[in-house]
Formats: C-alpha cells, structure tokens, sequence
C-alpha cells in the first residue's frame, strides 16, 4: 500500500472505512489461524518423519541382531546384546511416537475448523465491502452524470427510433423507440458489463482490499468440515471426555 492510497483512504466515509477495517480484521484472524495450522501440519510431518527413520532404524539393527544370532550359533555377543538392548529402545520410541502423534492430533484437530470459520468471516466481510462500494461508485457517478446521462439516452430514443422506422415502418418489440433503446443499451451497457472485462480496480478501496477475498481464503473455507463432519468430531470429543471421567 502506497502513502498515497493511505491518504486517499482517510478521506472515505465514515461507513466505507469501518468496513474496510472490519475486512482487515478478518483477514488478519484468517491468516493468523492458516498460520498455525500450518505450523501444526509442519509438525506433525517432522515426528512421523521421525517415527519412520526410528522404525527403519530398529529393523535394520533388528535384521543385523538375526543375522549375528545365526553366524554365532545362538551365542549372545556383547556387540548382540548392545544391539538387542537399541532395538528395544527404539521400539519403546515407536510407542512414545504413536502417542506424542495421536495428542498432537487431538490438541490440532480443531484447527481446520477455526481456519474455515475464519476464513468465511473474511469472505462475508469483504462480500459486504464490495457491495457497499459498488452502490457508493453508482451514487457517485449518479449524483455527478445521472441527469445527463439520462437526458443522453432520452434522446438517442428519439433519434435511433425515427431512424429505424424510416425505411419499414415502426413494428412493436422489434423496431420501435423504447425496443431499439433498450437494444442500445444492452449492446453498449449491460452487455460489456456482464461480461466482467472492466473492473474498478484503480479505486482506492479495492487498490487497499482487491476486488475479491483472497482465493486461498475460498479454498480454505471449501476445505472445512462439513456440519455432519462437525458434529461427529464434537460427539466424539464428548464420549472421550466421559470415558476419561469414569
């Protein structure tokens, strides 16, 4: 954000600044709880990493503990039992690894959760900005060119529709003066408007806020659980809690 689009947006409605605000809110909560979710699956990923190199360890020290039990005819060497005793070792690891992920994983469930919520709240709120600004742009340019736009079309309706019935005649719906606006109007108004080719996006607001939520925030938010999903996690949560209590 240049200085120059933070001075323009000090000057905004009182209205349009609380909602842009309300926008940087969200987003920031958004971001924040992607972060830590993140965080959360970046962990994960190092003690199951983990978890893998120690169980390929044991069994490599467990494959050569075997193989020397069979050269030695059964006879335990010190080198056997110090292996013995690191496959032990390891294996108690494999135990302490399989807990330390199912807490991590209960401490971190909810999180895919929050990140959704907070990412729907950043939607909503810049869904409601966008709305806002796009009536305030209209007024504005209504309250500046309204008259002399309508004026405009006015007349066009009487030049382009005596144009039109010169040569045939005026036939209903096809060629008269209000079909041949409206026509007008769609060819050079409505139509280069729905095709969403031109966007505002020299306006101060949306140079601050874009024209759409972040897509990340979209994908986020598709990714939640579902309700059924939510309401399954939480029964869960709660049979848990009253096993621990008995």
């Amino acid at each position: 954000m240049t200085d120059t689009t933070a001075d323009s947006s000090k000057s905004l409605p009182a209205a349009t600044q609380a909602a842009l605000e309300k926008v940087n809110i969200t987003k920031a909560a958004w971001l924040e709880a992607r972060r830590k979710q993140e965080s959360a699956e970046a962990q994960a990923g190092i003690i199951r990493q983990r978890r893998s190199e120690t169980e390929a360890s044991a069994n490599a020290q467990n494959d050569e503990w075997r193989r020397l039990f069979r050269e030695n005819g059964g006879v335990m060497t010190p080198e056997m039992k110090k292996l013995r005793a690191e496959v032990a070792l390891e294996r108690e690891s494999l135990e302490e690894f399989d807990a330390l992920l199912a807490a991590h994983e209960s401490e971190n469930e909810f999180l895919p959760w929050k990140t959704a919520d907070r990412a729907h709240a950043y939607i909503n709120a810049h869904d409601r900005l966008a709305e806002h600004r796009a009536m305030h742009i209209w007024q504005d340019f209504m309250r500046t060119h309204g008259q002399q736009l309508i004026k405009t079309l006015s007349l066009l309706k009487i030049t382009l529709g005596r144009s039109a019935g010169s040569g045939s005649g005026v036939v209903h719906s096809v060629n008269d003066p209000e079909t041949v606006l409206k026509d007008f109007i769609s060819r050079n108004i409505t139509q280069p408007a729905l095709s969403g080719g031109a966007l505002p996006e020299d306006d101060v607001v949306f140079k601050l806020a874009g024209i759409f939520a972040d897509d990340a925030a979209h994908s986020d938010f598709r990714k939640g659980p579902s309700p059924a999903a939510r309401l399954k996690l939480l029964s869960r949560r709660e049979t848990a809690k009253k096993e621990n209590a008995q």
